[in-house]
C-alpha cells in the first residue's frame, strides 16, 4: 500500500474503526443523558434491546467494511 503523509490506508482505516468503536462504547452513557435511540437515524444505528441489553450496529459501517474488504481482495489479485 502506498503511504501518504506517513500513514498507509490500513492505518487510516484502523484509526477510523477504533474511533467508531469508542463511539459505540460511549453510546450507553449518552443514552443516560437523555438522548433516545429512537431519535437516531436508522442508517447510523440499528439497535435491538434484549433483556435490558442493547445490541446495535451501523449499516454505514457494515457497508464501508465490505467495500474495504473487497478493495483489499481485488488489489491483492492484481499485484
Amino acid at each position: 500500500m502506498k503511504e501518504a503523509y506517513g500513514f498507509s490506508l490500513l492505518t487510516f482505516i484502523g484509526v477510523l474503526l477504533i474511533l467508531m468503536g469508542l463511539i459505540l462504547v460511549i453510546l450507553p452513557f449518552i443514552m443516560k443523558l437523555g438522548i433516545k435511540l429512537e431519535s437516531i437515524h436508522p442508517l447510523l444505528l440499528i439497535w435491538r434491546r434484549i433483556n435490558g441489553f442493547y445490541i446495535g450496529t451501523s449499516p454505514i459501517l457494515l457497508i464501508i467494511l465490505i467495500l474495504v474488504y473487497l478493495f483489499l481482495i481485488f488489489t491483492r489479485r492484481l499485484f
